[in-house]
């Protein structure tokens, strides 16, 4: 389920999240594939995939977090 403020990460969560994001980009740009970009920051190779495809499209502007989808269960 996704929350409006955030996926319900408080704002020391989602800072967090946002600098393993564009830790990520900057592993990618000097040519680290995913499998080791997941293990030396503790995600899953998903994301790590997820993000490297992401990099790829679109550079590190394409891995930063959208923010929440706004969606709302009503």
């Amino acid at each position: 389920m996704r929350y409006p403020d955030g996926g319900g990460l408080t704002a020391v969560e989602r800072a967090r999240r946002d600098r393993v994001r564009s830790q990520a980009a900057e592993m990618f740009a000097v040519g680290m594939r995913p499998p080791p970009v997941a293990r030396v920051l503790r995600v899953s190779r998903k994301s790590a995939c997820a993000w490297h495809a992401a990099w790829q499209e679109g550079g590190r502007d394409a891995v930063r977090s959208k923010g929440s989808s706004g969606w709302h269960r009503g």
